[in-house]
């Protein structure tokens, strides 16, 4: 497991990095998040964290994404203590969908000029003048993605306590860039409520 940074500077980093991407187009990061579990307040227990997928175990990308976990879950009272000894055990994963079209209606606007041109200053001849505006729908299709961060928290002899997830549509497959938002999304008043689906939105503005 790699070793972790302090939670403020490693959170700070990876925003930092995904905002890069993700910053210039919007100023807010919106998810679908949903909980079930039935959690007892954290009491400092210890956490092993690795991936659902036994074959992503040593892989870098996945050992990042279980760095931001570990940070998150710190600081909701867990301890994240490697392999040895856990108190509980979280399993991760991370998902990224096929492309589909996704067909949408913008507003557009015709807008008919006439020119009325007159002497400036004995110079210059000044035109446009708006004189009718009409309004229509303007198809646009575009390539979405839809990007997933589950997780579960189980005791060591496998009993389920916590199982969650966090979605959202992209335009890209950049996923190391947007699950750090997943996951932020995802703790947003952890646990949440069980059985519901909250819609989360997260001010991005605040992280530039």
């Amino acid at each position: 497991m790699a070793s972790m940074m302090t939670a403020n500077t490693f959170k700070s980093v990876v925003l930092s990095l995904a905002l890069i991407t993700l910053g210039a187009c919007s100023s807010t990061f919106r998810s679908d998040v949903a909980t079930f579990h039935k959690l007892t307040a954290p009491q400092g227990e210890r956490l092993m964290i690795v991936p659902m997928n036994e074959e992503r175990k040593d892989s870098l990308e996945f050992q990042q994404y279980a760095a931001i976990l570990a940070n998150h879950l710190r600081n909701e009272g867990y301890k994240a203590t490697g392999e040895k000894d856990p108190d509980l055990i979280v399993g991760f994963d991370v998902q990224i969908s096929d492309g589909r079209e996704k067909v949408t209606a913008t507003p557009g606007m015709h807008t008919d000029f006439y020119w009325r041109s007159y002497w400036y200053w004995g110079r210059f001849w000044h035109p446009v003048y708006p004189i009718g505006r009409d309004f229509d729908d303007r198809i646009v299709t575009r390539t979405v993605y839809t990007a997933t961060l589950w997780m579960e928290i189980r005791k060591p002899n496998g009993d389920l306590v916590f199982e969650g997830r966090a979605e959202t549509e992209t335009r890209n497959r950049a996923v190391p860039e947007v699950v750090p938002y997943l996951a932020e999304a995802l703790f947003e008043n952890f646990p949440g409520p069980s059985g519901v689906t909250r819609h989360v939105k997260l001010d991005l503005s605040d992280e530039e």
